[in-house]
């Protein structure tokens, strides 16, 4: 497999993550409403899953294309830190699928702001790059990193008793990295493909 598809099929199978994840949070919110078993949770991590496979096959695609400048280096860097922050993230919405909410939201939380750093670090990354669509890929970075943020002060409002408030704001956060993901995978495939 050639190193520009492996990059590529692997910014893809991260919004392929992304989308499931975020559908994941909005069925939280529902079975939540509706009193149903907690589903959603399983695709959270399902979706965290992709995601940081995506990001692992984007790190090693991009480390065999790197040019060696800075900038790639911080979007390298980013890469592999987002998808520690994605396994972290799989641990949490199992825990909270087995109903140790505490325990898996304290989890999530981390992991998202693992998520957000990484996103951040690419966006920077991409910030320092003279390459076509870098600043379209940089625009994508950055909305997935807040998106990561708001799921991660979502969390913290429902670890706080805001429960229906901190649903909305993960839900809301889990839908901007997903429109920040394909962001960016549309500049990388344009890049690259």
């Amino acid at each position: 497999m050639s190193d520009r598809l492996i990059l590529i099929t692997g910014v893809w199978t991260q919004v392929v993550g992304t989308v499931i994840a975020a559908i994941g949070e909005t069925m939280i919110i529902q079975e939540e409403r509706l009193n149903l078993p907690p589903l959603g949770f399983r695709l959270v991590s399902i979706g965290n899953g992709f995601e940081a496979t995506g990001n692992s096959l984007q790190a090693v695609g991009a480390e065999k294309l790197s040019d060696g400048s800075i900038g790639e280096t911080y979007r390298i860097a980013g890469d592999w830190i987002q998808a520690s922050g994605n396994v972290t993230n799989v641990f949490g919405a199992e825990l909270q699928f087995y109903g140790k909410e505490v325990e898996g939201l304290k989890l999530d939380i981390f992991g998202d702001t693992v998520q957000s750093i990484g996103a951040g670090l690419e966006a920077y990354g991409a910030t320092l790059s003279t390459r076509a669509y870098s600043d379209l890929l940089a625009a994508g970075n950055t909305i997935q990193s807040l998106g990561a943020a708001l799921e991660a002060v979502g969390e913290t409002f429902i670890l706080k008793g805001m429960r229906e408030l901190g649903l909305q704001i993960t839900t809301f956060g889990s839908y901007a990295q997903a429109a920040g993901a394909t962001i960016a995978a549309i500049a990388l495939t344009k890049q690259y493909g």
